[in-house]
């Protein structure tokens, strides 16, 4: 159909704007300006005042970038997109929450680096374990010392000749009151104080309590404390939580340092004050209890007490290989001998003789060494690093000895000064030492290595002088039987021994002879030839200049039952690396099997009586086939070799199993059977019709001879409707068993059908012009169906692929001939 010049305009114009209309879709922006008002970009200030975390005030950050979506592209970018308008009010909040995330992200690493600086500091670790409990002991004997004050509770119990109890608690203006007695005084003093107190006032009331006219008191009085106040202690300075604490009357500086975190990463842990009415009362040195245990100045706290907790003065980094590691704390008049004590002391492998020391300087950092006897006497500074080394992995008076000697390894110089004394202390030489060519290997002071030959048996005989050791050195006593190729004999063959095939390696001995090798190896097997024992030798003089050169030499020998070898002559000794071969009789068979199942008389295993019995000779020899054998189905079972190429395939096949059922670990399959069963199709009705020929096959070892009963229906499988197993009849064929299994399917490969028969036999359908031939059915045989390797849309693929390349070729073929026929 030809198309008019407008029709033909009318498409190419269509056809164009479509075009534009994709290419803009897909694209670039369209050219055209936006039309209204643009925003201008915005500029963020880097400097960006900040909430102060704490509530008050405002903040300077430093310099950061912002995020990328806080950030305005430039107008002047030709890729830049429309800005988005953001008035003042949305920047000042964007503002304010990057400046609070920037610092609570460095407050995070501020206390990350502190928390991991207290983690070093020795004594940190006593004030964040779980094990320590901070409240004071309540249930002790009341302390001598402890100093009465309001709310606390008295015990007074009288016993004797009276007997009372009184339970008075101090009072805000620091009186008890008991009755009778009246108001007694006793804040501010200490519990044996108060106790002479109270029993001169209840001695006017009780009479017994003192001593009267030469009587002696018959009435007594107990006071202890009951229940006891709560003071207030204010702990300040550097520790971790300072504030004011609540705390139990017996409470101790250390229980109120555990209830506020202890000392900060700058406090001091050496001279904790407490400050009682404007006055140092105590100072705690939190070292003695670390070190000794001990807490002499570890006081009981009272009301309105101060703990003040003032920045170390001097601390000292110890690295390397002391017992602990970390920053200690020195007084004043401390040395450097006392940061070892803190430490724990030296480890088994630190390096003692020669200390180092970093320290700083008002410009820059040096290094100090410091030898073991000046530690008492070296001061040193807040900021040293002590640096101890580990010990050289080398010894000072270490000598080794080995080889031919009955204790080899490491000795002492001192203790085997010299060669003898230590060939001596090393238990002597064994009788294989070759003394004539000792070793010494000594490294020089320059660090040059020589080997000192030395002749042992001049030395042991005083012909020549003992020869004085050093550090280090290696003495080697060779042995005969190092300097000596091991010699072996081999034998293999017909032994009675599961190694024989491979052959038996013995160590040669010195006037071995055969029947001595034949005992060691477990004798002859009942296959052996008692006539063909050979040993083959080697040459040790072959002439390397002649072509026709005897390289071996061969004895042949009889034996007896008894393995006695029968010889001419001289005994006949072996030599090192001789060949013994133990030869299989040729008479000697052992006896091979054959079976036949089914339908014989006699159903069983045979021994094959003759190197030419046939499948119709065993039949024969089993009573004949009963009436149901049926013969067309026979098959006969053998085992055959596998090749190279079928083990690997199979050993592939097994490791993807495998693998697949572990998962994704990974399985390598090692051992491959190298038989199988395989069924071998026969005619067993030729066989039987005509014994002996060529269809009548010489049995092997192991074979198996199957007979059925005769089958009676047919299997059909693979690419059919419904895959099922059908009666056999003669009048049916090959596409009306197909139909018996619903058909074909749309992917049944027709032309590649075939029959596997009962015997093992199999037949293919063949093809003649568009016509498919398929094979005749027999009982019990098996229909089976291919897929097709490609689908319907692959095909029809392939089949326009063609087109197009048929078509394509006419076409050119044609323009050839136009361009041709216009040149003309």
């Amino acid at each position: 159909m030809k198309l008019s010049k407008n029709r033909f305009s009318q498409f190419f114009l269509k056809f164009t704007l479509f075009t534009l209309i994709l290419s803009n879709s897909f694209g670039q922006n369209p050219v055209a300006t936006p039309t209204g008002p643009t925003t201008a970009p915005i500029n963020i200030p880097t400097n960006i005042p900040a909430v102060n975390p704490n509530g008050t005030g405002t903040q300077q950050t430093p310099n950061m970038p912002l995020p990328n979506k806080n950030r305005a592209l430039p107008t002047n970018d030709p890729t830049a997109v429309r800005t988005t308008g953001v008035n003042a009010a949305d920047q000042r909040a964007m503002t304010k929450e990057d400046s609070l995330r920037v610092i609570k992200e460095q407050e995070a690493n501020e206390d990350a680096a502190k928390a991991t600086l207290r983690r070093r500091i020795f004594g940190n670790n006593y004030f964040n374990t779980v094990k320590f409990d901070p409240s004071p002991a309540i249930n002790i004997a009341t302390p001598s010392n402890y100093v009465l004050g309001p709310n606390d509770q008295l015990i007074i119990d009288i016993y004797g000749y009276s007997q009372a109890t009184y339970k008075p608690i101090v009072s805000p203006d620091g009186f008890i009151t008991i009755d009778r007695i009246g108001l007694i005084y006793v804040a501010g003093s200490s519990i044996e104080q108060a106790k002479e107190r109270i029993i001169n006032r209840l001695a006017k009331v009780y009479i017994g309590l003192r001593p009267f006219s030469g009587f002696e008191p018959n009435t007594f009085c107990n006071i202890s404390l009951g229940a006891i106040r709560s003071i207030k202690v204010t702990i300040t300075g550097e520790v971790i939580a300072p504030g004011t604490y609540t705390l139990s009357s017996l409470s101790t500086t250390l229980n109120a340092l555990y209830v506020c975190g202890g000392p900060n990463e700058i406090g001091t842990y050496r001279k904790i004050e407490v400050i009682r009415n404007n006055k140092v009362v105590s100072t705690f040195d939190l070292y003695e209890l670390l070190m000794s245990g001990t807490t002499k100045n570890n006081i009981l706290l009272q009301d309105q007490d101060v703990i003040q907790v003032l920045p170390y003065v001097s601390r000292i980094a110890v690295q390397g290989y002391a017992k602990r590691n970390g920053l200690f704390e020195l007084l004043e008049n401390e040395k450097l001998n006392k940061v070892i004590e803190y430490a724990g002391g030296f480890n088994a492998y630190a390096y003692t003789h020669r200390l180092k020391v970093h320290r700083n300087t008002s410009r820059e950092r040096k290094i100090l060494d410091v030898l073991s006897k000046d530690l008492n006497n070296f001061s040193v500074q807040s900021g040293d690093s002590l640096v101890i080394e580990r010990v050289l992995e080398r010894y000072e008076n270490m000598v080794t000895i080995g080889g031919a000697i009955y204790r080899p390894g490491e000795y002492s110089l001192e203790s085997n000064p010299t060669l003898t004394q230590l060939i001596a202390g090393a238990e002597g030489l064994k009788g294989e030492a070759l003394t004539g060519r000792v070793s010494i290997v000594r490294t020089r002071d320059n660090m040059i290595v020589e080997n000192i030959a030395v002749n042992l048996d001049d030395i042991m005989k005083g012909n020549a002088a003992d020869i004085a050791l050093k550090r280090e050195d290696i003495i080697t006593i060779p042995s005969i039987f190092d300097l000596t190729e091991p010699a072996y004999i081999h034998i293999q063959g017909a032994l009675n021994n599961p190694d024989a095939v491979e052959g038996i390696e013995l160590p040669f001995l010195r006037n071995m002879t055969i029947e001595d090798v034949l005992v060691k190896v477990g004798g002859l097997s009942e296959s052996a030839s008692l006539s063909r024992v050979e040993v083959v030798r080697r040459k040790r003089n072959v002439d390397p200049t002649s072509t026709n050169a005897q390289i071996s030499d061969t004895y042949i020998f009889d034996i007896s039952s008894d393995l006695k070898v029968e010889q001419k002559g001289s005994k006949f000794y072996l030599y090192p690396f001789d060949e013994i071969f133990i030869r299989k009789s040729p008479n000697y068979v052992k006896q091979t099997f054959v079976e036949i199942q089914g339908e014989v008389i006699f159903p069983a295993k045979y021994g094959i009586q003759s190197k030419t019995e046939k499948i119709s000779d065993v039949i024969q020899r089993s009573g004949g086939l009963t009436p149901q054998a049926y013969l067309e189905g026979a098959t006969l079972v053998r085992e055959v070799q596998l090749s190279e190429i079928e083990i690997a395939q199979r050993r592939q096949a097994i490791n993807e199993i495998a693998n697949s059922v572990k998962g994704n670990q990974v399985v390598e399959v090692e051992d491959v059977d190298a038989t199988k069963k395989s069924s071998i199709g026969i005619n067993l009705t030729k066989i039987m019709q005509n014994p002996g020929s060529n269809e009548d096959m010489i049995l092997q070892d192991g074979d198996i001879i199957q007979i059925p009963k005769r089958l009676e229906t047919v299997r059909v499988q693979g690419e059919v409707l419904y895959p099922t197993t059908v009666k056999y009849l003669d009048s049916q064929g090959f596409i009306n068993y197909i139909s018996h299994a619903g058909g074909f399917t749309k992917k049944s490969l027709r032309s590649k059908s075939y029959i596997l028969y009962a015997n093992g036999s199999v037949d293919r359908t063949r093809r003649f012009l568009f016509v498919n031939i398929y094979p005749k059915v027999a009982p019990g045989s098996e229909i089976i169906i291919p897929q097709k390797t490609t689908t319907a849309q692959q095909q029809l693929a392939q089949a326009q692929g063609l087109f197009a390349t048929v078509a394509g070729t006419i076409t050119t073929l044609l323009s050839i001939f136009t361009i041709f026929k216009l040149t003309k």
